[in-house]
């Protein structure tokens, strides 16, 4: 079941009437086709693969989501690293065992490392060809190796078909270049765009184009270098300029820098929190998220189950907003979704860690509001599931293992018959 659009306060309605309205007697049939009972003499019985495995998903997740959200709580937040003032032009990593002796440094990136591009003529899109008819063939060197390739153009073919053709030529040929046709809508001009997929100065990067049968990597301009092959230029605490043909440059032991974008601007890095250990561990809450509220809200035949959908929702709906500002969102069906870039972004800025830690210790915000339920459906599992279910499922008179049907199983405590399945 899926409503259009994101979660909103319609869409959490329709949700809710589609998770209560009329659907247990629907699924009677699929009930006693997913438990199996297999009663003996004795009243005992099996439980079934359907019931078990629910049982199993739910547990299971609310375990996960539980563990994520404690994360989230203080220790995601609280690992030091080496971070960049400005990622947008320099990412770092650090990977070494001895933080306490690392020093700030700042960087400034002159000139990253780039393949040759070749940049093509910009012709009238959907103007007739000028160029040969028929089989054009041109040939490429690029590392050491000529690679011919051919395209078929036809009568009719317009500039736009032809740039086309040639770029998938060249990317099917697998030979380290990436060929695109960029078009202007408004201008109605379209231009093919052939680039190096390595970077730096090294000989095996450069490539040339040229025809061999007709004429279209000259009537594209597919032929013509706009950009020659460089090496990235870098500078540490205003030293002397450094190159490198990679981005990826080793800045000290352990810590090594992705050279993004040249800047006038000297990057800092220095010690700080480590922004990837909260991402992941949003990231894993959010899919401890969705397979908790899946399986529930897909056991539509068990009241409890839903129940259960319908609190992950009415939870989810009292911080849409809160949540949406760090890069988390709600599809239709009350999915979450992890936006990376404004996650990055959040955890960067530090609105990530104010979201999930502002209301900690206390008994209100998202991490304490979930982890409670997710908490809850971990270690009381019985509790989202029916005991309509189980009658369904093995019999007014089932009993496992000596214990009663379900009136018997809270009756268990902790050693309910769900823990003692587990």
């Amino acid at each position: 079941m899926r409503v259009s659009g994101g979660l909103n306060n319609n869409s959490i309605s329709s949700l809710y009437n589609t998770l209560f309205q009329g659907k247990v007697a629907m699924h009677n049939n699929r009930l006693s086709r997913d438990f199996f009972p297999t009663n003996n003499a004795q009243g005992q019985g099996t439980l079934g693969m359907g019931a078990m495995q629910y049982i199993s998903e739910i547990k299971s997740a609310a375990s996960a989501l539980s563990g994520a959200l404690k994360d989230l709580s203080g220790p995601a937040f609280s690992q030091n690293t080496m971070v960049s003032s400005n990622t947008d032009v320099m990412t770092v990593n650090y990977t070494g065992n001895n933080l306490s002796s690392m020093s700030d440094m700042k960087v400034q990136v002159d000139q990253i490392a780039m393949g040759q591009l070749n940049e093509g003529a910009r012709l009238e899109s959907s103007a007739l060809y000028g160029g040969d008819r028929g089989t054009n063939r041109f040939t490429i060197e690029t590392g050491g190796k000529t690679t011919q390739l051919s395209i078929n153009v036809m009568a009719g073919d317009s500039n736009r078909d032809v740039q086309q053709k040639m770029a998938t030529a060249i990317n099917n040929a697998g030979i380290g270049l990436k060929a695109t046709v960029e078009t202007d809508a408004k201008t109605n001009v379209s231009m093919l765009r052939v680039e190096s997929t390595n970077v730096g100065t090294a000989e095996r990067n450069a490539f040339t184009i040229r025809d061999t049968m007709g004429n279209a990597a000259a009537q594209t301009g597919a032929n013509e270098v706009s950009r020659e092959r460089q090496d990235a230029i870098f500078r540490v605490n205003g030293g002397e300029a450094q190159v490198s043909r990679s981005n990826t440059v080793n800045l000290a032991t352990g810590l090594t820098a992705t050279l993004r974008a040249a800047s006038e601007q000297e990057v800092s890095i220095v010690r700080g929190k480590d922004v990837n250990t909260a991402i992941s561990a949003v990231e894993s809450m959010a899919r401890s998220f969705n397979n908790m509220f899946s399986a529930a809200a897909g056991n539509i035949a068990d009241p409890k189950a839903q129940g259960l959908a319908s609190r992950t929702i009415n939870i989810s709906a009292a911080y849409s907003r809160a949540l949406s500002e760090i890069g988390i969102s709600f599809d239709g069906s009350g999915r979450m979704l992890v936006n990376s870039q404004q996650l990055s972004r959040a955890a960067e800025n530090g609105k990530l860690e104010q979201f999930f830690m502002e209301n900690r210790g206390k008994n209100f915000g998202f991490t304490a509001s979930m982890g409670r339920l997710a908490d809850n459906v971990s270690t009381n599992t019985s509790n989202f599931v029916s005991s309509s279910t189980f009658g369904n499922s093995f019999g007014e008179n089932f009993t496992y293992s000596g214990f009663g049907a379900m009136n018997q199983i809270n009756a268990m405590g902790t050693g309910s018959l769900l823990d003692y399945m587990f």
